[in-house]
């Protein structure tokens, strides 16, 4: 093989590969929705949204009651490579 059809089709396999990576990456908001009804339905947990950590990246908070609601819990500290963010927002009452 020349040198040139060579490069030619590395180029080709390298642009493949990255085209497979961006396809199979989930945004964030679908990976809160794919895991949202799951954390809901878990005892204390009263929300789950998307935020921004002090550093400011992008973070899927969860919500909870209290803190007897973290410690009794195993929530993830990711969900799919994003990271998770647990917030006390104590009990939600209806005015």
């Amino acid at each position: 093989m020349t040198r040139r059809l060579r490069a030619l089709m590395l180029m080709m396999a390298i642009l493949c590969a990255a085209s497979e990576a961006l396809a199979v990456t989930t945004s964030i908001s679908e990976v809160k929705s794919k895991h949202e009804s799951r954390l809901l339905s878990l005892p204390g947990v009263l929300s789950v949204g998307i935020g921004r950590a002090s550093d400011g990246r992008t973070v899927i908070i969860i919500g909870v009651e209290d803190k007897a609601s973290v410690e009794s819990l195993e929530l993830p500290k990711q969900l799919e490579g994003y990271p998770v963010r647990v917030d006390i927002i104590g009990p939600v009452r209806a005015q």
